[in-house]
């Protein structure tokens, strides 16, 4: 007889981060689970020498559900986020980053909010841990390392304006979706076009969003990422944010009703961006500095609009 399929799975996408991922796992493990769920967790490793499988070998023997580990070594992340989405068997899908810890009624959370709204998604918020003890000199608050979206607890996220405009650019880490609603025929989530540039899963939102999608905000549903020192490195910054921005302006101009009309008002605005900031960083002498970055970004949004055809792409994000 074949095992019935469970309520909720759990996926984590991992590379080459062995401590994460057996922080990630134990964080999921330690759920409360008041909703009394059957779940199952999907661990898909792309690291060659399957850095993952003996984090996954050594806690799956006393996990109250199933760990499946899955190596997969294609070098397109919307492809392995696809695997992660293929491989699960549950009603509802969570996906937890191998970076992040989850508060232990976070299956709760996420699985309460959608029930409680009739959503087809639902997003919670990421804060943040740093590997050096402390935010940044640039950032002392932290807040360019945290997702806090500022809505009330079950919110309905409305992720694009009129225009087609995204308001926020969200990603898969702590989010949970309905998978029957979202991909009725079994259809791949995220477009591999998007894989080698990134940006694969902001615009797997959005795209849902037009389609139709609701997503709320869980509140509740809290995870918290250690955050490497190589991440909150000055130039590692200021490439992602140009990145960031490029993949921005792909989903902009996607899904705007006048696509012509997007491009010269994104084109302008970069312009604006990269000549403001570049002379402001100068005059205030803000180059040299390791405590002010802001006019440094705005540079890099600027450029990010007036280069999104030639997308940044791959950026190393693993801890040294």
């Amino acid at each position: 007889m074949s095992q019935a399929a469970p309520d909720l799975t759990l996926a984590i996408l991992t590379y080459d981060r062995p401590k994460g991922l057996e922080a990630t796992l134990r964080s999921c493990l330690a759920q409360t689970n008041s909703l009394g769920l059957a779940m199952e967790i999907v661990v898909v490793d792309n690291h060659p020498a399957g850095a993952g499988e003996k984090v996954v070998a050594a806690l799956a023997p006393g996990s109250p559900w199933p760990i499946r580990y899955v190596s997969d070594l294609t070098r397109n992340m919307a492809a392995l986020r696809n695997r992660g989405f293929r491989e699960a068997r549950g009603r509802w899908l969570a996906v937890i980053d191998d970076d992040e810890t989850a508060d232990p009624d976070w299956t709760d959370a996420l699985v309460g909010a959608l029930k409680a709204t009739d959503a087809d998604i639902a997003v919670g918020p990421r804060f943040a841990v740093f590997e050096d003890g402390a935010p940044p000199a640039y950032d002392p608050q932290g807040r360019q390392f945290v997702r806090d979206l500022g809505l009330a607890d079950l919110a309905e996220i409305e992720l694009t304006g009129p225009s087609g405009r995204p308001r926020y650019g969200l990603g898969t880490g702590n989010s949970i979706f309905d998978m029957k609603r979202c991909f009725p025929d079994g259809q791949a989530a995220m477009r591999e076009a998007f894989g080698d540039a990134g940006g694969e899963d902001a615009e797997l939102f959005v795209r849902l969003h037009r389609q139709g999608r609701r997503i709320v905000w869980a509140a509740r549903a809290r995870v918290t990422e250690m955050v490497f020192r190589n991440r909150t490195a000055i130039p590692y910054r200021l490439i992602r944010t140009r990145r960031e921005t490029q993949h921005y302006v792909s989903i902009y101009v996607d899904g705007a009703r006048r696509p012509a009309l997007a491009r010269t008002e994104l084109f302008v605005k970069g312009l604006i961006q990269t000549a403001v900031g570049g002379v402001l960083s100068w005059l205030t002498l803000e180059r040299g500095s390791t405590s002010r970055l802001r006019w440094r970004l705005l540079t890099q949004h600027g450029l990010g609009k007036l280069t999104w055809r030639r997308p940044v792409g791959f950026i190393d994000e693993t801890s040294g």
